[in-house]
């Protein structure tokens, strides 16, 4: 008898012991979420240096460039979260080119200077070309993990360039 007594309190201590306990009531309260603007409007000064962006929009030297831009696209790299940037260009000159030297300024969705590929480019980038590109004549460069934040591309341009006969070309 000692022995199914001993079994009885055994299983009901084991059965009251292992019930779950009640949750408490815990009101759910909804998230609250707030929005912090320290942005302000920057004054701008009358006898300012001009910003790198304006500097590519208001050049007028690369009117004459003897490399003319086609088009340039960005794409997303299926490897990475980098972007790629693909640019189309064309000697626009009468002497064939040997190599030429390419910036781009980017911004990102917040409409500031996108990161370069080393992440203090300012929205400015470069890259080279050493190929042989005679008068006409249309090529295409991509340019890989150039960015992770570029959104839109504001401008390509050639800043330097040097054709076959051994003369150069460069942006002032």
């Amino acid at each position: 008898m000692k022995k199914y007594f001993i079994i009885a309190l055994s299983t009901l201590l084991l059965i009251f012991g292992c019930s779950k306990a009640k949750p408490k009531n815990i009101a759910l309260t909804k998230p609250v979420y707030v929005q912090i603007n320290n942005y302000h409007q920057p004054e701008e000064k009358e006898n300012s240096a001009p910003s790198l962006k304006d500097d590519f929009l208001q050049n007028k030297n690369s009117k004459n460039s003897p490399v003319t831009i086609v088009a340039s696209s960005l794409s997303r790299a299926q490897y990475s979260d980098h972007k790629d940037i693909k640019i189309v260009f064309k000697n626009s000159s009468k002497k064939s080119i040997q190599a030429i030297k390419l910036e781009w300024y980017c911004e990102n969705s917040f409409d500031e200077p996108a990161n370069g590929r080393y992440f203090y480019g300012k929205g400015r980038s470069t890259g080279e070309i050493a190929n042989l590109l005679k008068p006409g004549m249309i090529e295409s460069k991509i340019w890989e993990d150039f960015s992770t934040d570029a959104n839109r591309i504001i401008k390509v341009r050639a800043y330097y360039v040097v054709f076959t006969d051994g003369t150069k070309w460069e942006l002032k």
